[in-house]
């Protein structure tokens, strides 16, 4: 059986989307973040947040991403840095992830989470629909709308902040033997080096959530593709829980990899499928070539599908 249950956590209204196996709570209000994805045969939370009793608030544009909740999953379009781009100043992470969504009523009753955007900077319009597929999966679908007058480059990522338990271990395709650095703290790095995956250092192993360097607090982002396959999954070796990732890499070519051991005492890695790398629009757009474009007044749709064993 599959239902939608609506509740409240800290003040906000939030959808649970469930079947007998999986369960999904998403805050509309909270930019459709994304708060917990939980197999309620195992008992197993993929989701993080931070470890305070308050651990959601709302934030507006312009704040810094790194002062919001960062909770769960969120959604980041046209860009995922902070960047200027065609004049336009985008704001750290998007232009989704702080805004106050509203459910279609419709699709509701359906029992589908749908809701549409029309950014406030950039001239495209956003919709993500979520339903279940089946006692396991969550399928994504997503649509943006040109509403401009002309070509647009844009970069779609789902950031989603996953728990780091002992076991956990991250499978990529096979063709992955290498990233291409964006970022981090902690060891040496310049935008552009290239990593081997899964052992960039002897004995550091990235698919084990390892980050190299010194300090308590060490990060990196990197990323793979284009990619041939489009899937990746965190799976752990002691209870065999399994998150995975399936997608049409046509579509969405890449996959990003954030690993934080104890950036500001945090500890959590993501799985990021993305359409452009790296993080900036206009690095991807200007420098890498690596990006997507939408023509004016047309639309492009891709789905992502969420399946938890």
């Amino acid at each position: 059986m599959h239902e939608i249950v609506h509740t409240n956590l800290q003040g906000f209204s939030v959808a649970k989307l469930r079947s007998s196996t999986v369960e999904l709570l998403m805050v509309p209000q909270l930019g459709g973040r994304i708060i917990s994805l939980k197999n309620l045969k195992t008992g197993r939370e993929w989701l993080w947040h931070q470890d305070r009793p308050d651990w959601l608030w709302t934030n507006r544009a312009g704040d810094n991403f790194g002062l919001s909740p960062q909770a769960g999953i969120d959604e980041c379009i046209p860009t995922v840095a902070a960047c200027t781009f065609k004049g336009r100043q985008l704001p750290d992470h998007g232009e989704v992830w702080y805004e106050a969504w509203d459910l279609d009523p419709v699709h509701l009753i359906e029992g589908v989470l749908t809701a549409t955007l029309q950014l406030s900077v950039s001239p495209l319009k956003f919709t993500r629909s979520i339903r279940l597929v089946d006692e396991r999966s969550f399928l994504f679908q997503y649509e943006i709308e040109n509403t401009g007058l002309e070509e647009e480059p844009f970069i779609w990522c789902i950031h989603p902040l996953k728990n780091i338990y002992e076991g956990d271990f991250l499978i990529l395709p096979e063709e992955v033997t290498s990233l291409r650095l964006d970022g981090g703290i902690g060891v040496p790095i310049t935008r552009g080096d290239v990593w081997a995956y899964p052992e960039p250092y002897p004995g550091i192993r990235l698919d084990l959530c390892q980050v190299p360097g010194t300090g308590t607090e060490l990060c990196v982002k990197g990323f793979a593709g284009p990619l041939q396959q489009g899937f990746a999954a965190i799976e752990n070796k002691h209870t065999g829980d399994r998150l995975e990732f399936s997608w049409d890499p046509t579509m969405v070519p890449y996959l990003g990899l954030w690993i934080n051991r104890g950036l500001g005492g945090f500890h959590h890695v993501a799985l990021e499928p993305c359409t452009g790398i790296p993080d900036s629009l206009s690095i991807a757009a200007q420098d890498w070539k690596t990006v997507k474009t939408i023509a004016a007044r047309s639309k492009k749709r891709w789905d992502l599908k969420v399946t938890i064993s």
